[in-house]
């Protein structure tokens, strides 16, 4: 269902401005989130990681494929859902050329192998537990970072995992989750694990009145 303004006109995705002191406040948010999450997977795997954040942005569903050269690019997406009071997903995606760095340098695969994959099901457990616990580790820390700032609990439920063209991931995301996201917030972070390069961008699909719930807790008009 569309958001009504206080006259009952529908409100879209072009007409939700965010003022200086709202975007900063999810720069923040970003910020945090990110440090909190690299400090652990740095501890996890005994290895300096630097993180960049380079934007945050508030766009709609069909402007993310923008961002990685349209909807015909093969990415590796990992969705959580939190669990609670507040309607939120948290969305990462990553190129799959990160990917492949990313399992190489975790699970210690043959990147040759492992450059063959077409689909989740040419990776074996041991793989796919990797990547789904470095998602959880990631989204459990930008969950705990939003929950302190709103001062309430955010449980990610387990991860979910798709290596697909962004379009059909983006299809099916929308399909899930239309009824009550209205909008996503893109926080583009860059990670780089001692010279190996991680291009994701991490996005919050926050319900209208989640995000209002966010601003309110920071007394954010």
């Amino acid at each position: 269902m569309a958001k009504k303004d206080k006259i009952g006109n529908d409100i879209g995705i072009e007409d939700i401005k965010l003022t200086p002191i709202q975007l900063d406040s999810l720069k923040e948010l970003g910020n945090i989130g990110s440090g909190n999450a690299i400090t652990a997977l740095s501890q996890l795997l005994n290895r300096r990681i630097n993180v960049s954040l380079t934007s945050v942005e508030l766009i709609p569903f069909w402007k993310l494929s923008d961002e990685f050269g349209g909807r015909e690019t093969v990415v590796f997406g990992i969705i959580s859902h939190v669990e609670g009071n507040q309607n939120l997903s948290i969305l990462q995606i990553y190129t799959r050329e990160s990917i492949i760095n990313v399992i190489s340098y975790l699970a210690g695969v043959d990147i040759k192998h492992v450059q063959k994959m077409k689909q989740l099901s040419d990776l074996d457990d041991l793989i796919l537990s990797t990547i789904s616990e470095v998602g959880n580790i990631l989204s459990g820390h930008y969950a705990n970072a939003l929950a302190d700032l709103m001062e309430t609990t955010l449980v990610p439920s387990v991860p979910n995992m798709a290596f697909d063209s962004l379009g059909a991931i983006m299809d099916s995301l929308i399909a899930k989750n239309a009824k009550y996201v209205d909008l996503m917030i893109m926080i583009d972070t860059k990670m780089n694990i001692e010279e190996m390069d991680i291009n994701g961008i991490l996005i919050f699909l926050p319900a209208f009145e989640t995000l209002k719930n966010f601003f309110k807790a920071l007394n954010i008009e």
